[in-house]
């Protein structure tokens, strides 16, 4: 540990980036109006398998060209590296801090060796695939894929930090963290603590998720877990008695800029919100399933909380039958009836679970909710009884909220954050 005086870490940089656009307010825009994001499967899913749920969320299209990222990186860079690189962009520019370019790569002014913390659930795999079926094909045969020659550096999990690293020429510690779909939240609590004890006054951090794959087959193993939303429509509807499972996004990603508060004042940056406590622990109990007794989860919130008034919870809501049963009973202990609980909402809901970058994108909406006010709605007929769950966004004033992820394998990661003051 550097240094022991008391130091307060902001949100100075959103960028979230997905199917809803490129932009902190394309994001509020589409939850506040509770846009649908859902699209049929495609064909090419159904030419090798049936499946329960009808619905995902396609892979954002993106270009580096619309962002003057050097077209060097067009066939290197994997899909969840594009994205990444992406949202650090937007994430500098957000938080005002001038980027130049500099031959193939970026600089950027006023900082020295950032810190790189990014969350991933899965990586590459569809170029994976690809390569494979490339691979073991009979030699007189053509093959129906190409094995491309960088599989091992664009199937790497650390890619995604690594090239944020080389590409904006960030020279402090760089590394991914994996706790599936509470990868980014745990990527930001790593963030969190490495400013909090001193270690460096920025790091730029979030979650990352490319779950592409032409033919089905990632789409196909949650939906053989009985994870994904039936709904005729393809809505997920987290805390909803009637509810099935979550809407299957292919990926997305949202990039946050770290900062220690006085670095942030040094240099005239904005705030959105501060981030004042990061709690994590392990249920383990289960690959894939929730404990049902909520203890450890409980525990894990009552540690964080402590003697704070929560205004506002933005749920991990993943809309399956176990995860949200265990999710209200826990709120329900906690700070008792209706009346008393905070405003609740689950962003999956609209638009979709994408795994590793979700605690991230979930994170961002709390910090913009702090900033503005306004808090999202949800689309969820029929809630579950005694539970303050928003059915339609308002905007109030809010102080103080609590965004919580738990992944499969019992990773529990949760944020305590708070409307900036002076």
């Amino acid at each position: 540990m550097k240094k022991t005086t008391e130091r307060r870490i902001m949100i100075t940089g959103i960028a979230p980036v997905g199917q809803w656009g490129t932009t902190k307010h394309d994001l509020m825009n589409c939850l506040m109006a509770k846009n649908n994001l859902s699209k049929k499967i495609p064909d090419s899913f159904l030419e090798h398998s049936s499946y329960a749920s009808q619905y995902y969320v396609p892979f954002p299209e993106l270009s580096l060209d619309d962002f003057n990222i050097h077209p060097y990186y067009k066939r290197i860079l994997a899909d969840e590296d594009k994205l990444a690189v992406i949202a650090t962009l937007i994430a500098f520019i957000d938080a005002g801090f001038e980027v130049n370019p500099d031959g193939k790569k970026f600089k950027i002014d006023g900082i020295e060796s950032p810190d790189v913390f990014l969350g991933i659930g899965f990586s590459g795999l569809q170029n994976s695939f690809h390569s494979f079926l490339s691979h073991i094909k009979p030699k007189d045969e053509s093959p129906a894929k190409r094995f491309n020659r960088l599989i091992i550096p664009m199937t790497m999990p650390n890619s995604i930090a690594a090239w944020v690293s080389i590409i904006y020429n960030l020279k402090g510690e760089s590394k991914t963290v994996n706790a599936s779909c509470a990868s980014g939240t745990a990527a930001i609590g790593n963030a969190f603590r490495q400013i909090k004890d001193g270690y460096n006054d920025i790091v730029v951090t979030g979650g990352i998720e490319n779950l592409r794959d032409e033919t089905g087959s990632i789409f196909r193993g949650f939906d053989n877990l009985s994870a994904l939303s039936v709904s005729p429509d393809g809505k997920s509807t987290p805390f909803s008695k009637n509810r099935s499972g979550f809407l299957f996004s292919e990926g997305a990603g949202c990039v946050l800029i770290l900062e220690e508060l006085e670095h942030v004042k040094a240099r005239g940056g904005n705030i959105y919100a501060e981030i004042v406590d990061y709690q994590a622990n392990s249920d383990a109990h289960n690959i894939v399933q929730l404990n049902e007794d909520g203890q450890q989860i409980k525990y894990l919130l009552t540690n964080l909380i402590k003697d704070e008034k929560i205004d506002y919870i933005n749920a991990h809501g993943t809309g399956t039958i176990l995860n949200d049963n265990v999710e209200s009973k826990v709120i329900q202990e906690i700070f008792g009836d209706k009346e008393n609980q905070p405003i609740i909402n689950a962003t999956k809901g609209i638009i979709g679970h994408s795994i590793g970058a979700t605690g991230a994108i979930e994170t961002a909406v709390t910090a913009l909710s702090l900033f503005t006010g306004l808090i999202h709605g949800n689309d969820i007929p029929d809630p579950i009884e005694n539970l303050n769950i928003l059915a339609d966004a308002v905007d109030t004033k809010i102080k103080t909220a609590i965004t919580t992820s738990y992944g499969f394998g019992g990773h529990n990661c949760v944020l305590l954050m708070k409307k900036y003051e002076k």
